[in-house]
This record gives structure tokens, sequence and C-alpha cells, in this order.
């Protein structure tokens, strides 16, 4: 196996991205995901569509409240999240967005919007601050060539600029295993979505040793 080239998967930090790059690559990789198979069926008619409008208008939403997403030069892989410090978001333009969201996803409205929710309503409000990572995602082809190491390397550096922690949430126990491995740690109950739905498992990584002053 040749390495790869690193000019092209040396993350970029970014409040600009391209999204429809973004988009692309989330399709890609969370088309298989247990969460989103449960939120947009297999079987819908267009899901590919569905899909797109999902993550473009997630994505969009939090870019226009701080979000950041990170992703080397050819997008192969993006880690999409929300820093600490930023405006809250408030009720009425949660629910602007989630209506719109609803909208955009067709019959699998309902689903899209209760997976969203339960996001909210889990989100543990005793952390110290932190970013939270919606997102990430690397496109099946360029897994194992380096670019999640790269990803996680500029998660990992931002937390220890920053002096923050990261939340998020693994979408199946394979998922978790590698935020494990990652040093994340299992916190809180599972989030169990509805009508036997699949569940997500909440994931807190503190801040680094490195990030501990030496006295």
């Amino acid at each position: 196996m040749t390495l790869p080239d690193l000019s092209t998967t040396e993350p970029v930090v970014t409040a600009d991205p391209d999204l429809d790059a973004v988009v692309d690559t989330l399709v890609t990789a969370f088309r298989d995901d247990p969460i989103i198979e449960w939120a947009i069926p297999p079987n819908t008619l267009g899901r590919d569509y569905h899909l797109a409008a999902f993550f473009a208008s997630t994505t969009e939403f939090l870019l226009g409240h701080g979000g950041i997403v990170a992703a080397p030069e050819d997008y192969s892989a993006v880690l999409v999240w929300s820093p600490p410090g930023e405006p809250a978001v408030s009720d009425a333009e949660n629910r602007v967005f989630l209506d719109r969201l609803a909208a955009s996803t067709g019959a699998c409205g309902p689903r899209v919007r209760a997976l969203m929710e339960a996001l909210d309503a889990h989100h543990p409000t005793d952390l110290p601050p932190h970013c939270h990572v919606m997102f990430a995602a690397v496109r099946p082809e360029h897994r194992g060539t380096g670019v999640r190491a790269a990803l996680t390397d500029a998660l990992r550096a931002m937390r220890l600029h920053d002096g923050i922690g990261v939340y998020a949430e693994a979408s199946s126990t394979r998922n978790l295993r590698l935020w494990e491995r990652l040093g994340g740690r299992r916190i809180g109950e599972e989030i169990v979505l509805p009508d036997g739905g699949p569940s997500l498992y909440p994931i807190y990584f503190g801040l680094p040793p490195e990030s501990i002053d030496a006295t």
C-alpha cells in the first residue's frame, strides 16, 4: 500500500467549507449507518435526495451558529462540530430549523425530527465547556489511509489550544469502540430512538494530559 499524499490529507479548519463536498462525503459515509437507516430507511424513494437535504440543512444550521468543519483538501473525510461559547440557539430558531428539516425529508420527516429532538433532549448539561461533534465521517474508499488520524489530530490540537473537552454521540457499538480507542469515555445512558429504533452512545473527551501545566 502506498502512503497517502499528506498534501491532500492535511485538514483545513474553516467556517466556510465547500458545502456540496461536505454533504457528498456525509451522504456516502453515512448511507449504511444504523441511525441514518432508521431515520431515512434504505427503501425510501429518492433516498439520496433526502439524505443530502438532511446533511445540508443540519450543516448549514450549525455553520450559521458558529459551527466549524475540518476536512482535507479533497473532502475525503469531514468533522463537523459546534464550539462552546457561541450564542445559544433560541427555541424559536430551533423550531424553524426542525420544521424545515422535516419538510425537506418528506415522509421521513417525523423520524428525522425525532432523532434531532432526542439528541437535544439527552445532551448533558453538567459537562465543562466543550465542543459538540455532530458528524465525523470518512469516505469508504479512504478508510485506512490516514485521513481519520489527520482529523482526530486536528481535533486534539484544538482541544489543547482552547482548553476544552469534546462531546459526541457514537451511532453504533462499532463507532463507540473507535471513539474509545481515540481516548473518549462513555457517559450517561444510551439514547434509544423510538419505534424500536437503534441506540446512540454519548462519548466525552476530557482535556488531554498535555493541556495540564506542570507545577
